[in-house]
């Protein structure tokens, strides 16, 4: 493998709460880099990001020549698209999940489209999205597991339209939680940005 490994995303790509040499971006690139020493790596994650920012990043001045160049990708999004339900329901808000998976939706198709015109031949690989919310009743438990089935649907959708490679982060995490997230709640522990660069090194 050639060129260069681009990491795109949110704050599971830049490491939040165990610092980027901790990220499972770089994890895996350091897995790379052992049998493919010429291989660059540039880590673009933004703490916060949400799947229309990201569709917004990829057309900024220079990012098409970046793309162009990268023989590999990975991708975590979706995350804080669902914070933002669950931050308004607990702040007794109005909410509308069916809006924004559909918003969430179209823009992971704009996003595999905008990829793949800039670089049909690069292996793009992106994360289903494990459970970002804290332990909350028992309606609202089942409201989160609904809107995480139906966004990694999504995924999975972008995954076959495009030709990406869907890494199953939700199920390596699902009954390991206490392991792989921190104390936070919502971030990946060490451990848990371990596995996840495990599962983006075998798919």
């Amino acid at each position: 493998m050639q060129g260069k490994f681009l990491a795109l995303g949110d704050s599971l790509t830049t490491g939040y709460g165990v610092g980027v040499s901790n990220s499972f971006a770089t994890l895996y690139f350091s897995r790379l880099r052992s049998n493919y020493p010429n291989l660059q790596y540039e880590n673009l994650g933004v703490d916060g990001l949400i799947s229309r920012e990201l569709t917004s990043m990829l057309r900024q001045p220079g990012m098409s020549n970046l793309i162009a160049r990268s023989s590999l990708i990975t991708i975590t999004i979706g995350s804080n698209d669902l914070l933002a339900i669950g931050k308004d329901l607990m702040a007794g808000k109005p909410i509308n999940p069916q809006s924004t998976l559909s918003e969430f939706t179209q823009n992971l198709l704009t996003l595999g489209l905008l990829l793949r015109q800039l670089n049909p031949t690069a292996t793009i690989k992106i994360a289903t999205i494990y459970n970002p919310l804290p332990p909350m009743n028992k309606e609202l438990n089942a409201l989160s597991n609904t809107l995480l089935n139906i966004a990694n649907s999504s995924i999975r959708k972008i995954g076959r339209e495009y030709g990406l490679i869907v890494v199953p982060v939700a199920k390596a995490f699902q009954g390991r939680e206490r392991v792989f997230i921190g104390p936070d709640h919502v971030h990946p522990s060490i451990e848990g940005h371990q596995t996840i660069a495990d599962l983006f090194y075998r798919y």
